[in-house]
């Protein structure tokens, strides 16, 4: 019996620590694991509020760690750092007045924007946070498969895309086998990449299939063109597709860049 006053209290500091761990939960954060680059985007951090009565509600946003994004109910929501002039701040993610700014509507999203977006959701006795991971996706434009004779004889074969993100790997292949002595650059320029790959070989005698391939491990695309060439002396040229392009998009799993 002389313990049941200590028991009381500590299941009264339970059942209020309990409640107030409560107070503001995260539902469900929508975070896009690929994005197109310059596609407009929104991110959602849709969350409740078990005590209607809870004052001093403020959502934040943080990109890697970094806070870019804040709003106070009954307040202009404002945008800091890398997001500074990127969001739409007009953008309404629901009627409630309690979570009517709680969304990023980001207007042109571009590689720098990768990374892992945090919402954290706070009141003065409790907070709530998630995180997920967002790719900004570039496959890349002008992609060329060359044949090219040069002054001594040999003949050149090069393949290059511009504007990848993120950076991809590039190879190449005659008649199904992968070319060893073939050279890779990568160069950055503006946040994207440009690839090219070539090699030098002998004189075409009979026809040959060649084929290029780019991948971007993080984004798991693929994208290939093929050619026949045929010797100079012959004026038979075939160029097959486009891009005999093939796109795989999936979640990622924990690998970044």
């Amino acid at each position: 019996m002389t313990n049941y006053p200590q028991c009381f209290v500590v299941l009264c500091l339970i059942f209020l620590t309990s409640k107030i761990a409560i107070t503001v939960k995260i539902n469900r954060l929508v975070v896009p694991d690929l994005v197109h680059l310059g596609e407009p985007t929104v991110l959602d951090c849709d969350y409740r509020m078990e005590d209607e009565e809870e004052r001093e509600l403020v959502l934040k946003w943080y990109l890697n760690e970094k806070l870019v994004y804040q709003w106070i109910p009954s307040t202009k929501p404002h945008t800091l750092g890398i997001l500074k002039g990127r969001v739409n701040l007009n953008y309404s993610a629901s009627s409630d007045t309690n979570s009517v700014h709680r969304a990023l509507n980001i207007i042109q999203p571009g590689p720098d924007l990768s990374g892992d977006y945090t919402c954290l959701v706070s009141t003065f006795t409790s907070e709530d946070r998630q995180t997920k991971r967002m790719l900004v996706f570039a496959p890349g434009k002008d992609m060329q498969l060359k044949k090219e004779t040069k002054r001594n004889g040999l003949v050149e074969i090069s393949c290059s895309a511009k504007d990848v993100f993120p950076q991809p790997t590039m190879n190449l292949h005659v008649n199904n086998s992968e070319v060893d002595n073939s050279t890779l650059s990568i160069v950055k320029r503006s946040g994207l990449y440009d690839v090219r790959i070539a090699t030098e070989m002998p004189a075409l005698t009979t026809a040959e299939e060649f084929t290029c391939k780019m991948y971007i491990p993080l984004a798991n695309y693929t994208v290939r063109k093929e050619a026949i060439y045929y010797p100079a002396a012959s004026s038979c040229f075939a160029l097959r597709g486009h891009y005999a392009v093939t796109v795989l998009i999936v979640m990622l799993p924990l690998i970044w860049f």
